[in-house]
């Protein structure tokens, strides 16, 4: 089994984990840097300061990060409430965030299958990475082509279980490369894995911890230039 990036941390890579927010008391997150809140509403999207987790998947996607890159900066962006479902105003509005607020990587265990909102949200991750802000997203949700992660401008991820969680692959794709990674969360004493949360988010989480140490290490100028240094896996 190969570490790829061995002996890196994320130290000083800024992180936006846009989810169901994250509970930074949580022993294996930590400290978590700071957050926002989405939520569309009446029409338009909400803004407020409240982005603790109400049910417990961003925290399992945070930690899972950390394992990785234990040295990042954590910034939690709340775009789910209740429940595992949000919209692309709320999508949106957290990718745009993490670019105003200067975020290497904007981790997205999540996507949109509606094809009518390509445009506005590739415009928005290009803004992105113009900011140097680049996207890790699900390729995929339910066997559905999602955006962005379906696109050239993020990082698209599919789950492998037989993948340990150190390790990915690449895979050819209609127009370039997916990246395959373990589906795994990070492990809670007493709680099988199949019991914790598990499937495409955490693959997106273990990926972003690995691109957080690729970014330490080369520091690359684009997201392209991203992609071909966890293609070399090196």
């Amino acid at each position: 089994m190969r570490e790829p990036f061995q002996g890196l941390s994320g130290r000083g890579i800024r992180i936006g984990v846009a989810d169901s927010g994250v509970n930074p008391r949580h022993p294996q997150v930590g400290n978590v840097v700071g957050g926002v809140g989405f939520r569309f509403r009446d029409g338009r999207v909400e803004r407020d300061d409240d982005s603790l987790d109400l049910i417990g998947h961003g925290t399992a996607v945070a930690a899972t990060i950390r394992e990785k890159a234990p040295e990042a900066e954590l910034y939690s962006i709340r775009i789910f409430r209740r429940r595992l479902a949000t919209n692309a105003e709320s999508l949106l509005a957290a990718v745009e965030w993490a670019a105003d607020n200067r975020l290497h990587l904007v981790n997205l265990s999540l996507g949109c299958t509606r094809v009518a909102r390509r445009e506005a949200i590739e415009q928005a991750c290009l803004r992105a990475e113009r900011a140097g802000a680049f996207v890790v997203a699900a390729a995929e949700v339910e066997g559905e082509p999602s955006l962005p992660g379906c696109l050239s401008v993020a990082i698209g991820v599919k789950p492998d279980p037989d993948l340990p969680p150190s390790d990915y692959r690449c895979a050819k794709k209609e127009g370039g490369t997916v990246f395959l990674a373990s589906p795994w969360a990070r492990k809670l004493p007493g709680l099988s894995r199949e019991n914790n949360f598990h499937g495409s988010s955490l693959a997106v989480a273990n990926l972003t911890g690995i691109a957080a140490r690729a970014l330490e290490l080369h520091q690359p100028g684009s997201l392209m230039e991203l992609k071909e240094i966890l293609r070399a896996g090196t």
